[in-house]
C-alpha cells in the first residue's frame, strides 16, 4: 500500500513524514519547521506552536559624574556639566586627571601630560637623512636632501637650486667658469663635492649686483671698460675678481694676473678683463 494512504488510514506518521516535520535534513535539504512534534501513541500526535518576538529598546544613557543625572546624548551631558558645575570652584577643585596606567591623580591636565611624557614616552632620535646639506647661498638658507656623495657643488647650485649663472664648462677645474665664493674664498665648484659644503656660506654671480647702479666693484669696472665678449666665462672672471677686490681695491698687475690665472676665455678677451681691473691711470 502507498505510504500516504497508510498514514491516512492508520492515522500514524510515517518515518519520513516525521523527520520532515521535525525540521531534520531530508533529501540533502534542511527543512525548517515551526512545530515541535512528539509522537505519543501510534494514534496520537501532539503539535506545539512556538513564536519568537524580538523587542529592541534604546537604553544608552549618559550619566553626570557629579549628580548621577541621566541624559540621552553626550552633547546634553556636556551642556549640563558646563552650565551647572564648571563655574563652581568646589567642583573644579574636585576634578582630577588620572594616569590611565597607574591611576595616579593630578590636579591639572598639564601636570598629567608632563608626567606621561616623562615616564612613558621615549624620545626617538630622528634618523639622519641621506645626502642632506644645509647651506647659505646669496644670504638665503637652503636645505637640500638626496644628494649623492659624488655630486659636485656645481650640480647642486645649478640643478637643485637653479643658480644657472654658475657655468658648467670643462668640469675638471681648468676653465674657471664655475667659480663661486665659499666662505669668502674663490673655488672651482666643479671640483668641490656638495656634501662637503654643508654649513658653508656661498656667493654666486647672482649674489652680486643685479643691475646698473647696484653692481659690485668688479662688475662695475668690467662694465665700464666693456671687457666682455660672448659672456659664457664672464661670471667666473667676475667672482674671482670680486674676491680679489674685497681684499685690495687697487691690486697690482701681477696680483690680477695671479687671481685670474685659472680662467680661460676662448674669445681671447683675458687682456681686456685684466686691464679693467688694474688702475692704469
Amino acid at each position: 500500500m502507498p505510504e500516504k494512504e497508510m498514514t491516512e488510514e492508520k492515522r500514524q506518521l510515517s518515518r519520513r513524514q516525521f523527520i520532515r516535520n521535525a525540521g531534520i535534513v531530508a533529501g540533502g535539504t534542511a527543512v525548517g519547521s515551526a512545530f515541535i512534534i512528539s509522537a505519543c501513541t501510534p494514534d496520537e500526535v501532539t503539535e506545539t506552536v512556538t513564536q519568537t518576538e524580538t523587542v529592541t529598546t534604546d537604553v544608552a544613557k549618559y550619566i553626570s559624574p557629579f549628580d548621577g543625572e541621566e541624559f540621552d546624548s553626550l552633547s546634553d551631558l556636556e551642556a549640563h556639566i558646563t552650565e551647572k558645575y564648571l563655574d563652581d570652584p568646589d567642583v573644579i577643585e574636585k576634578i582630577k586627571y588620572v594616569d590611565p596606567f597607574t591611576g595616579e591623580e593630578f590636579d591639572t591636565l598639564d601636570e598629567l601630560k608632563t608626567h606621561i611624557e616623562e615616564k612613558y614616552i621615549e624620545a626617538v632620535p630622528a634618523e639622519p637623512v641621506e645626502g642632506l646639506v644645509n647651506v647659505t647661498v646669496n644670504d638665503r638658507q637652503y636645505e637640500i636632501a638626496g644628494l649623492k656623495p659624488y655630486q659636485s657643488l656645481t650640480y647642486m647650485l645649478r640643478e637643485k637650486l637653479g643658480f644657472f649663472g654658475v657655468k658648467n664648462g670643462c668640469d675638471m677645474g681648468e676653465c674657471g667658469t664655475c667659480t663661486v665664493l665659499v666662505n669668502g674664498k674663490p673655488i672651482y665648484s666643479c671640483l668641490a663635492l656638495a656634501v662637503e659644503c654643508d654649513g658653508a656660506e656661498i656667493v654666486t654671480i647672482e649674489g652680486l649686483g643685479c643691475c646698473i647702479g647696484d653692481f659690485s666693484l668688479a662688475q662695475q669696472r668690467i662694465f665700464e671698460k666693456d671687457a666682455v665678449q660672448c659672456g659664457f666665462c664672464t661670471p667666473g672672471f667676475i667672482v674671482a675678481a670680486e674676491a680679489l677686490l674685497r681684499q685690495n681695491e687697487n691690486p697690482s698687475l701681477e696680483e690680477v694676473k695671479e687671481a685670474l690665472s685659472g680662467h680661460i676665455c676662448t674669445c681671447g678677451n683675458v687682456r681686456n678683463v685684466i686691464n679693467a681691473l688694474v688702475d692704469l691711470s
